[in-house]
């Protein structure tokens, strides 16, 4: 066994998007001969809000075993001194300075909060390579210091990269915006030199980390844990309803205007309304989101609820017949996790608007369902599925053996390798 050393803000309980990328590496590496130590911080499984996540905790230090690995859970205090915190002046300096010295994303001090114990953990125990989950992006600067002093190497995994405008098109960066940018690739390039491995989500976010660093990288995919999705695909939706849903935060800088006019079109013209039902699942984690929703689609009456615990989500994916997700239009090499559950649910997908790349391309390859760029065709594509519904020819989906190759156990199995192959060279 290979011992592995995985720093990450995220880890159950926490309810964040992040987790399951993160859990799907803990509950698995030990298949692949890695034995690991995580460390991470205390969270409630409560959190539903971005402020949730950024909260202090005096919780003491736990150690938790399980077959699959051992988890340090630390209490959580920023570095942030107290006399910011009700001087707006005194606050934008400080994060200005801490900008400038390379400490990023201060909202989240993981680097602060956990580098102590880290450098305390490898005094003590034998390890063989370090594992960091990045955002924030200042764990990268805590690999590598670490990496440095214990002469260690060392991987680092981004779920996203420290600005997703780089991978946009028609999106003009302010001078400012261009001056924080250059300012990180030049602290992360400094990081990243002496990694290992550098992974991500996409090929398109591979390209970008390969301008500032030369060495191995890989794209490890999000994906859907097959153990979990399995009796998803399994389970029939009701029959009595057709069930439209969107499973998941939205936010607010995703493209929704086709969504409520497409289904104020398909509504109208709908004969029984009682037959159709449409649940947003986790969309009150943005407000304004469910606000607007609530508001503009008030005669469908949507079902909405708050962010949900793991179990409860998946039994709305069992209930739901078709599923929505808005593309990052001109972005290059956004997925989103919630296209690869929606793959693993063996549910119809409708994408509005499409993003002309990496999510229109899952949808289409695999056959999937419907991408649709405007509110007459989303009313189209829905009516037609719908039709389908009714005929009683609408059934989940089986995931083939291709689309198996994004399940999170197949993912972790690829990361596994490339930690073994790094250890044997």
């Amino acid at each position: 066994m290979k011992r592995v050393l995985l720093i990450t803000y995220y880890f159950d309980p926490g309810n964040a998007v992040a987790t399951p990328r993160i859990m799907s590496w803990a509950n698995d590496f030990f298949k692949h001969e890695i034995d690991l130590t995580v460390v991470t911080r205390h969270f409630t499984g409560n959190e539903s809000h971005w402020i949730d996540f950024t909260k202090p905790t005096d919780n003491e230090i736990n150690v938790v075993k399980t077959e699959a690995f051992t988890a340090h859970f630390l209490p959580y205090k920023p570095k942030k001194p107290s006399y910011t915190e009700n001087n707006r002046m005194l606050s934008k300096l400080y994060h200005l300075k801490e900008f400038a010295s390379g400490h990023f994303n201060t909202e989240i001090d993981a680097y602060h909060a956990f580098r102590d114990y880290c450098r305390k953990l490898l005094s003590e125990k034998k390890t063989d390579l370090i594992l960091i989950s990045a955002p924030p992006h200042n764990l990268v600067r805590l690999a590598s210091e670490l990496g440095k002093e214990f002469n260690l190497p060392y991987v680092v995994d981004f779920r996203d990269i420290w600005n997703n405008y780089i991978t946009g098109s028609g999106h003009q960066m302010s001078w400012r915006g261009k001056l924080m940018n250059s300012m990180e690739e030049f602290y992360i390039a400094r990081w990243l030199k002496d990694a290992n491995l550098v992974t991500t989500v996409s090929k398109a976010l591979v390209h970008q980390i390969e301008r500032i660093y030369k060495g191995e990288t890989a794209e490890i995919t999000n994906g859907f844990e097959w153990r979990l999705f399995k009796p998803v695909q399994e389970t029939s939706p009701p029959a009595d309803q057709f069930v439209f849903a969107s499973i998941g935060t939205i936010y607010p800088y995703q493209n929704i205007s086709i969504l409520i006019e497409g289904l104020k079109k398909f509504y109208t013209q709908l004969e029984d309304k009682n037959s159709f039902k449409l649940n947003f699942i986790g969309v009150k984690a943005v407000d304004s989101i469910a606000d607007r929703i609530s508001t503009e689609l008030s005669e469908i009456k949507p079902f909405i609820t708050s962010k949900l615990p793991r179990s409860e989500v998946l039994n709305y994916y069992k209930q739901s017949h078709m599923l929505f997700i808005p593309a990052w239009k001109q972005y290059q090499g956004i997925y989103t996790t919630k296209i690869f559950e929606y793959l693993g649910s063996g549910r119809l997908i409708m994408v509005a608007p499409g993003d002309d790349d990496v999510v229109d391309r899952m949808v289409q390859n695999t056959q999937r369902g419907y991408i649709a760029n405007t509110a007459d065709e989303f009313a189209a594509a829905l009516t037609e599925a719908y039709q389908i519904w009714k005929s009683g020819n609408l059934k989940p989906l089986a995931v083939n053996e291709r689309e198996l190759f994004f399940s999170r156990e197949n993912q972790t199995k690829i990361l596994a390798d490339k930690i073994h192959h790094i250890l044997k060279s």
